[in-house]
């Protein structure tokens, strides 16, 4: 399923269409991971004109018997897309190491 401009007109349903494109790009496979949406106050997250943001994240799953917090291992590296939450737009990325 593919979400955009074209389908789904919801801020929320364009920022997790443009934040799935671009983790396609990546080339990582989507079933090693998570997605977590957040609403970004002032206090955690708020875009160029000080307004409240989305949160698209990508959570790498760990691997099968391990512990940790996840986010980069053998299976993937995370990434958090923040987006305007009143267009939908990606505005900026931030990835694990």
């Amino acid at each position: 399923m593919k979400l955009g401009r074209s389908g789904a007109q919801h801020p929320l349903a364009i920022a997790l269409g443009h934040a799935h494109e671009r983790f396609a790009q990546t080339g990582q496979d989507l079933k090693n991971f998570d997605i977590q949406i957040s609403e970004r106050t002032r206090e955690n997250g708020e875009d160029e004109n000080g307004e409240d943001t989305i949160g698209v994240a990508f959570v790498a799953k760990l691997e099968p018997g391990k512990k940790g917090l996840g986010n980069a291992n053998r299976l993937g590296r995370s990434v958090l897309y923040i987006a305007s939450k009143t267009s939908g737009e990606i505005l900026r990325e931030a990835g694990s190491r």
